[in-house]
């Protein structure tokens, strides 16, 4: 076995969704799956189901997440499979979905509750 050197490329990294459990969220009906964390930003299928909602929060660093299933409304619209969205640093909202969603999403930073949610 050879040693690790600072030369060398990081390892890439592979993780199966499928075998993550689903976890509760503070939210009704929204659970997510880690499929990575930093020490700061995470990686996570985050997945509402029909009627849930995600309290209000704001993005210190911002956000990006696409719709995998279902749809998503945010910002009073709702998006369906293969959209995209970015919200920028400080950033603020509160999601919902009438149908259920699936959703990957990024955070560069942990988000920052608002209102009553944040005493949870």
């Amino acid at each position: 076995m050879s040693e690790k050197r600072k030369s060398d490329p990081p390892a890439s990294l592979f993780v199966d969704s499928g075998e993550l459990p689903w976890r509760e969220s503070p939210h009704p009906g929204v659970e997510w799956k880690k499929l990575r964390f930093d020490g700061q930003g995470s990686v996570v299928l985050l997945r509402f189901a029909p009627g849930a909602s995600y309290g209000a929060h704001r993005h210190p660093e911002g956000e990006e997440y696409w719709v995998i299933e279902g749809s998503i409304i945010d910002g009073g619209r709702a998006y369906g499979p293969g959209t995209w969205i970015e919200h920028p640093p400080g950033s603020v909202h509160r999601p919902r979905s009438a149908e259920g969603c699936l959703l990957l999403v990024r955070l560069p930073a942990p988000i920052e509750p608002i209102g009553p949610a944040a005493a949870l």
